[in-house]
């Protein structure tokens, strides 16, 4: 080969450069992110309803956003004093150009909005990841001990640690939490203040005028030595450290004047927490570090380490920092096993190359084209700015094998002819194979997310495996002077006569000119009937995304009034009762006033036993002997539990749309109860789309016509109520809070309320006298989508899913008929059919690329078709192995189904090269192929063997791997014996040319 010198020395300079780059791959557990194609419009206006604020504001916003080119559809949720509009954009649209004309139109916009509306914020198109479910989560927690009380703990650590772990380059929020604070207290009888005529109020402001204020209270003028006026500020500073607290004059009675002790009590107390997180039922503080979402976690996690790792002594204390979850290591352990499976199968194709050849040089000259490959490949990661993260190193593992097909082929056939005709092949394979990756981008997004990145990394290595076989592997082998040729006999040549002749007589069966029909017959046949098996296998579910591990979630909340302290002796005793369980590998409890969440992660050796199971029912004996809230699990068992109507989770739902909302409403609540006739629908209520139940919350009807009689005011009402009922924060004296409190706030119920007499204008009266108070939905806000109102009716059924979806489609069509034009029924249901019909109308997209390929390359439309056909007969394979293999056909086997198309035809393609370039001799072609062949199937199936033994870790790559082996290895059968038949006969084509 001439310049194979030059070449040789470019490709190790080209090698020297991946080398020097591998520092610089971006390395991660999560795909790089993309362009997100939502915008948002948020705005607010105090005081106003729901209602007003929809017709008001949210109808002209959605108006205006749109008319704008690019938009696919709007979306809106208008709640008390607050709104949003979702704009989500179409594929093709330009995210920036959408975001600048909507902004645009805000601006024009805000003037002809009613006063005190703020102005609406435009958000959104912000880059995004595949997965945001873990975002919430924090990467690293730490239980931080000390020879100190907790809440010095705490603030030693806001202070001295967390403002440096601010710093790191990825962090989004760092939260220490843990150990009360001191508050003063200053807590008064509001019957007291009454008798007085004092409100809790003026209390405050007395606190207020004698805690120490440093104000700026106008200007002055004054003429300076020289006689020159000015004008300076005026600044007042109390000091209320020289004053002793208790002694604050409030108010003068007559002539006496009445002192803050003789109303109020004043002590230190713990506060009251409104959060609370654990780990493991541990009550002590925690460190939680957040990540942003688009970054390199395992890098972020390293320096918040070396940080905390630096931080064991601060001013002189000791802190220990023990950590209980760290996410990000668990995140990046599918990544370590991705490497290892990598190196296992690295090391299994050269095993087997050596075995088969037992030639060091031969071995030599396929590992350094397979090192210049992979270097190469990091020059070209770096240059496109690509992320090694699972699903793309798997692409990296798998395109191995591929790379030593080509690098297979072109040695033996440069070392025996010396020309570069088997590149005419290795190129038809390559493209074939890379047209057969390209339909994962018209993929749906629930399956291109996870196959973008893989298809790509493969797409990038075969593209310089063609480079590579081009001119680095002839080069090499030119400058080794290296031959296949061997002397004297081949090994085994017995036993290949004995082929050799049960061939040339299969040869003549299967291109007879009447026997080869009957053949092919059979063939399509067998491929008709594992085609049906398959079907019978795969169902809707399959599509479902991949099992994540098993966890146990509980969720709690209290009734109407209720708080997280009350609630977090509940959880407390949950936490108990979970800690006696050695299954159980940790959890996490979150309290808050809005509810309680907790998140049991089990052991390995407990994930795949029965344990789970048994752990939740016997969590929901605990919960229900659990009084005073609500409890909901979920997670482990399809439905999970639940004890309330607010938790309560309800599989079918039925969503109507309308221009009115008034009456749309009210169609709801006639369907509402025209369902509730059946016994078998349960659990039916009226909802948003996509929400829960609302918040509850107590609400006081006045009796207007009783006020006006009696001469009562409402104000003068609702401040002796909120004298009782309220709290307030007064300041701080030194670094202590103060809070004034009723000495009634945590006795003074809805009975008393309504039952007992309150001081108004110097005459006892009940409140139940002059309003009614009842409960009713707090936050009631409504939605629409593309300019229609929506409402859902939640509810289960009790019954099969035929009886289910009988009952729900026949619902529908009743109520459709019922309503007027302009209000509708909307199907909300999962609909894989249109997706499945895409997806495998994709798989006859890719065999037409590879038609027109093979095309191009043979010069011929029948030989490309006899390529083709070898994909139905190479897919039976892989129908045999979902059928009676038992293995989940899911995502991952789709993705087989796809590779399969384009590697199953590369040794069809190799053998007609040669068939072609020899004088159409089938038999010679076969003789000097198979063996180059063989090589190439058996190193691509070694290669998908590491990936069999993921069963139980991820079943995506279990699947993909079945699917991928079966397919490959019945593709053999197909080549021997289906090859023929499809191939036109040297007497045909003497014929066709006579």
């Amino acid at each position: 080969m001439k310049h194979a010198f030059s070449i040789l020395l470019t490709m190790c300079v080209l090698m020297i450069v991946g080398a020097a780059l591998i520092t610089r791959l971006d390395v991660s557990d999560q795909p790089r992110p993309r362009q997100g194609r939502t915008l948002t419009v948020t705005f607010g206006w105090n005081g106003a309803s729901a209602k007003v604020l929809e017709q008001e504001v949210t109808s002209r916003v959605e108006g205006v956003v749109g008319m704008v080119n690019g938009v696919a559809s709007v979306s809106s949720e208008s709640n008390f004093g607050h709104g949003r509009v979702e704009i989500r954009l179409k594929p093709e649209a330009s995210v920036s150009s959408v975001k600048f004309e909507v902004a645009s139109l805000l601006r024009q916009l805000r003037d002809k909005l009613p006063p005190g509306v703020s102005y609406p914020q435009l958000a959104g198109g912000e880059v995004v990841t595949r997965s945001s479910g873990d975002y919430d989560q924090p990467i690293l927690t730490y239980h931080i001990n000390a020879d100190m009380p907790d809440r010095e703990i705490r603030k030693l650590v806001e202070r001295q640690v967390k403002p440096y772990l601010m710093r790191v380059d990825g962090v989004r929020t760092v939260d220490v939490s843990g150990g009360s604070d001191l508050e003063m207290e200053v807590a008064y009888d509001a019957d007291l203040l009454s008798n007085y005529g004092i409100t809790a109020g003026d209390l405050a402001d007395a606190i207020r005028s004698y805690l120490g204020r440093e104000n700026v209270v106008g200007d002055a003028y004054r003429h300076d030595s020289e006689g020159n006026l000015s004008r300076i500020t005026l600044f007042l500073k109390v000091d209320g450290d020289k004053i002793d607290f208790e002694s604050i004059p409030v108010v003068t009675v007559g002539e006496k004047i009445i002192y803050l002790n003789n109303l109020a009590t004043c002590s230190f107390k713990e506060k009251v927490p409104h959060f609370f997180y654990r780990v493991n039922g541990m009550n002590t503080v925690y460190l939680t570090v957040y990540a942003e979402e688009n970054v390199n976690i395992n890098k972020v996690a390293a320096q918040v380490k070396t940080i905390i790792d630096d931080s064991g002594e601060v001013n002189g204390r000791s802190l220990y920092f023990t950590c209980d979850t760290d996410r990000a290591k668990e995140r990046f352990s599918e990544f370590q096993v991705l490497i290892r499976r990598s190196a296992i199968s690295l090391v299994i194709l050269l095993l087997f190359v050596f075995l088969c050849k037992r030639d060091w040089k031969y071995l030599f000259i396929v590992a350094v084209s397979l090192l210049a490959n992979l270097l190469l490949a990091v020059i070209c990661y770096d240059l496109f700015d690509m992320r090694l993260e699972p699903f793309s190193m798997a692409g990296v593992t798998i395109s191995l094998g591929l790379i030593i097909d080509s690098t297979i082929v072109m040695v033996d056939h440069y070392s025996y002819h010396h020309d570069h005709r088997a590149f005419t092949g290795i190129m038809a394979a390559m493209l074939t194979t890379i047209g057969s990756l390209i339909i994962v981008f018209w993929l749906p997004d629930s399956m291109k997310d996870s196959l973008y990145d893989f298809a790509w990394m493969i797409i990038v290595n075969l593209a310089v495996a063609l480079l590579v076989s081009a001119l680095f592997v002839p080069a090499l082998v030119t400058r080794m002077n290296y031959s296949c040729r061997k002397a004297g006999s081949p090994r085994n040549l017995r036993i290949i006569l004995l082929w050799n002749r049960f061939y040339r007589g299969y040869m003549r069966v299967a291109q007879h000119r009447i026997l080869r029909w009957p053949i092919m017959l059979a063939f399509f046949g067998l491929f008709g009937w594992t085609l049906c098996l398959f079907l019978d296998t795969v169902n809707k579910s399959h599509y479902e995304r991949e099992k994540r591990e098993v966890k146990l979630y509980i969720s709690g909340k209290m009734p109407v009034g209720g708080t997280a302290a009350q609630l977090n002796e509940k959880v407390l005793d949950v936490e108990a009762f979970l800690s006696t369980f050695k299954e159980i590998k940790h959890f996490e409890s979150y309290v808050s006033d809005g509810g309680a969440q907790m998140m049991v992660e089990f052991t390995d050796e407990a994930q795949n036993t029965s344990f789970p199971y048994k752990l939740e029912n016997k969590t929901i004996g605990k919960l229900v002997s659990i009084g005073g809230a609500d409890w909901a699990t979920h997670g482990v068992s399809e439905r999970g539990f639940s004890n309330s109507l607010n938790l309560q989770y309800r599989s079918q739902q039925i969503v109507i749309a309308g221009y009115d909302y008034d009456q749309l409403y009210r169609y709801a609540e006639i369907m509402q109860k025209k369902m509730k006739e059946n016994p078998r629908v349960v659990d039916l209520v009226i909802r948003n789309v996509g929400e829960g139940e609302q918040e509850q919350e107590l609400y006081m009807e006045y009796d207007r016509e009783k006020l006006t009689a009696y001469g009562m005011n409402v104000n003068e009402m609702y401040g002796r109520m909120a004298s009782i009922l309220s709290e307030y924060y007064v300041g701080r004296k030194g670094n202590t809070d103060i809070v004034l409190r009723p000495h009634q706030y945590n006795s003074f119920d809805q009975w008393q309320m309504e039952n007992s007499f309150l001081k108004l204008q110097d005459r006892e009266v009940r409140l139940s006298d002059f309003m009614n108070i009842s409960q009713r939905e707090a936050k009631k806000s409504i939605k629409r989508e593309n300019q229609e109102y929506v409402i859902t009716l939640a509810f289960n059924v009790l019954g099969s899913y035929n009886y289910t979806y009988n009952i729900v489609r026949r619902y529908m069509e009743e109520f459709d008929a019922m309503m007027p034009v302009g209000f509708r029924c909307l199907q909300n249901e999962y609909r894989f059919d249109e997706e499945e019909n895409q997806q495998y109308l994709l798989l006859g997209l890719v065999a037409i690329i590879i038609f027109f390929i093979c095309s191009i390359v043979f010069e011929s439309l029948y030989k490309a078709l006899v390529i083709i056909l070898l994909i139905p007969i190479s897919m039976v394979g892989a129908f045999l192995v979902y059928h009676f293999g038992g293995v989940e056909f899911g995502l991952g086997g789709f993705a087989a189904l796809v590779l399969l198309s384009g590697l199953t035809v590369n040794a069809g393609i190799y053998l007609m090269n040669e068939y072609n370039n020899n004088g159409k001799n089938y038999l010679r072609a076969y003789n000097h192929k198979i063996i180059p062949i063989l090589l190439t199937v058996l190193s691509t199936v070694l290669g998908l063997v590491p990936f069999v033994f993921d069963q139980d870790e991820n079943h995506f790559w279990y699947s993909f791997a079945m699917g991928s082996i079966g397919g490959l290895l019945f593709s053999l059968l197909a080549l021997v014996f289906a090859m023929p038949v499809f191939t036109p006969s040297r007497r045909s084509q003497k014929k066709g040319k006579g």
